[in-house]
């Protein structure tokens, strides 16, 4: 095992396109990173350079106490999990498996023995062993993937994106197993996601990244209650976090742009008076006024979803959502009003984006 330390590295391509912009973090060893971000924000890239298939325009990655940039991805002492599974066809699942490691010239016996052992973690019998991999289904495809990996006993695992090609159900299966393998195997991993979900349930630290940027690091549940910046802020959370434009009156107080008062928690923010905000209000952190008192709310759209409701309407002027537990029920009638304690608002700098 090995930590994975980035410092200042950038990808540049020829004509001057930069997709990485000096993105520094340090993964403890036996660590859960999971790199997050949306579509093109640089995360793959990264990912990739780590691996060694693509080349650095500057900074260093140390794989341990070596710096790497240099260093053939066959010689780096990591594995790699692709989204596509990326398995020979014509080879049955244990020689895919044992691929890798018959390139390394390991003797035959020790194959059997580590192909063995890794088929008994990820519950491959003999039988799926001996199959083709057309004959599998997606999720037992993406297993084989993960054995294939798991027989090189690595420093370090990469994940890119792995799951995108399974169902919704397969998906929350295997995210499962992936994180109880490696608990198990307490090899430092490296993880690409766009899903925010898939994101918060697997990583021991989140990296959100956003135009090739690094936008905060740390432990899933530090963002998700402190959000760094607007973006971290509305990426993270299903459903998103809502945002209200308004001025700081007072302290304690911003008035909304399109009307209305809201109350935020003085001792935790301190923007000075007249400063243009947006505060930010988790769904879950909201709850239907019984007395008429606290913002409008105009009801729109109420989603049911088994384990609770989601009530999409207005505020201010603005697209805003509650989410109730499955304990309440949505109010009925379209004006409504909604008590949002000042503990739940979060203030951030409307130009910048980031946390006041």
């Amino acid at each position: 095992m090995a930590s994975v330390l980035l410092d200042r590295v950038f990808k540049t391509y020829p004509g001057g396109f930069t997709a990485v912009k000096g993105v520094s973090f340090a993964v403890p060893d036996g660590g859960f990173c999971v790199l997050v971000g949306p579509s093109g924000c640089g995360k793959s890239t990264l990912l990739r350079m780590i691996a060694g298939l693509e080349t650095i325009s500057d900074g260093a990655i140390s794989i341990g106490d070596r710096v790497v940039n240099k260093v053939e991805p066959m010689d780096r002492d990591i594995a790699m999990v692709f989204q596509n599974y990326a398995l020979y066809p014509h080879m049955s699942v244990y020689d895919n498996m044992a691929y890798g490691l018959r390139n390394l010239k390991t003797p035959e016996p020790e194959i059997r023995a580590r192909v063995s052992e890794a088929a008994k973690i990820l519950e491959l019998d003999d039988d799926m062993l001996k199959r083709k991999p057309r004959q599998l289904s997606g999720g037992q495809r993406q297993r084989v993937a993960m054995g294939r990996a798991i027989v090189r006993k690595p420093a370090v695992f990469l994940f890119d994106e792995p799951l995108s090609n399974l169902d919704a159900k397969l998906r929350v299966q295997m995210r499962i197993e992936i994180r109880k393998l490696q608990r198990r195997l307490k090899t430092t991993s490296i993880y690409v996601t766009h899903d925010q979900l898939e994101a918060m349930t697997l990583a021991d630290m989140l990296v959100v990244m956003n135009a090739g940027r690094v936008e905060q690091v740390g432990a899933p549940l530090e963002l998700y209650e402190r959000p760094a910046s607007v973006f971290v802020a509305g990426f993270l959370g299903s459903p998103p976090m809502n945002f209200l434009d308004g001025i700081v009156e007072k302290p304690g107080r911003v008035r909304l742009t399109g009307g209305g008062e809201l109350a935020y928690d003085a001792a935790h923010f301190g923007p000075p008076l007249g400063a243009e905000v947006k505060a930010g209000v988790r769904p879950e952190r909201v709850t239907f006024s019984n007395d008429g008192s606290g913002l409008p709310f105009a009801l729109e759209l109420v989603e049911e979803l088994g384990l609770g409701q989601l009530v999409h309407g207005r505020v201010a002027g603005g697209d805003f959502t509650v989410a109730l537990p499955a304990s309440h029920n949505a109010p009925s009638g379209e004006a409504q009003h909604l008590a949002i304690p000042a503990d739940a608002v979060h203030l951030f700098d409307t130009k910048t984006g980031a946390r006041l």
